[in-house]
């Protein structure tokens, strides 16, 4: 019988590990990307987040999904505090989400001592809900994606956290509880170029913060190569010299 409780144990604990949703920050390119993602079937309605800065500011967000969840275009789309304040539903269940003020953003009036300042301090506070067909599996969010880029103003450790007032984050199961992992990652803004190697014949430029842009004398005119990926490649050929700087818009 004790056997048997231990081995219970066991399962119970691996269980609980392997079912863990990870919510995380990663530097890309000098972007802040909040991600998620759900390791053992879990399905989430929604999160509710504080992301803070060690320092400086979180000056923009980019990237979110808007609007239901469909087979063709998933994600967590539904943000409660806009929705309310600039969404209008007609005809149904249509709506246009591509209002400019529609988004993930927390109205710091809503519950002024647990909600972040926003954009242009230290922290913001972010709603996603996901609103799709329960019939249509399809339509379901992806187990892992991105809920967000976030624009921050200076090299800085970016936290994120639950945001307990309005939930956390919740299972589309009801009485379900999920226990989520947080993970922050410095990120870092700066607009430089990394590094610079030939081979072959060919040159790679790996920069971030920016447009990588191109002249033939480091007076110009400057040029745009149209990537912002943070890697470029080009072939050097008997040409005039080039010389490249990060633009940042």
């Amino acid at each position: 019988m004790k056997k048997c409780l231990v081995m219970l144990n066991v399962c119970l604990l691996t269980a609980a590990a392997r079912s863990a949703v990870r919510v995380a920050v990663q530097d890309s390119n000098g972007v802040a990307v909040i991600t998620y993602e759900c390791t053992a079937g879990e399905v989430v309605r929604s999160f509710a987040l504080d992301v803070s800065v060690a320092k400086g500011r979180v000056v923009g967000i980019s990237d979110f999904f808007r609007g239901e969840s469909k087979a063709g275009a998933k994600g967590y789309g539904i943000f409660p505090a806009a929705f309310r304040d600039h969404i209008t539903v007609s005809s149904g269940t249509n709506a246009n989400w591509n209002v400019s003020e529609y988004t993930p953003l927390a109205v710091v009036a809503d519950s002024p001592t647990n909600t972040l300042p926003g954009l242009n301090s230290a922290g913001v506070t972010l709603e996603f809900g996901g609103l799709w067909d329960a019939n249509t599996p399809a339509a379901f969010p992806p187990a892992a994606s991105t809920l967000c880029k976030l624009q921050i103003s200076e090299a800085a450790q970016v936290s994120v956290t639950a945001n307990a007032s309005r939930g956390g984050v919740v299972s589309a199961s009801p009485g379900v509880s999920l226990t989520p992992v947080f993970a922050g990652a410095l990120v870092d803004p700066s607009v430089i170029i990394t590094g610079i190697q030939l081979v072959g014949g060919i040159v790679t430029i790996t920069f971030k913060g920016g447009e990588l842009q191109t002249a033939p004398a480091v007076g110009g005119p400057w040029s745009g190569t149209g990537n912002s990926s943070g890697t470029y490649t080009n072939s050097v050929s008997d040409g005039p010299a080039r010389f490249y700087r990060v633009y940042h818009h």
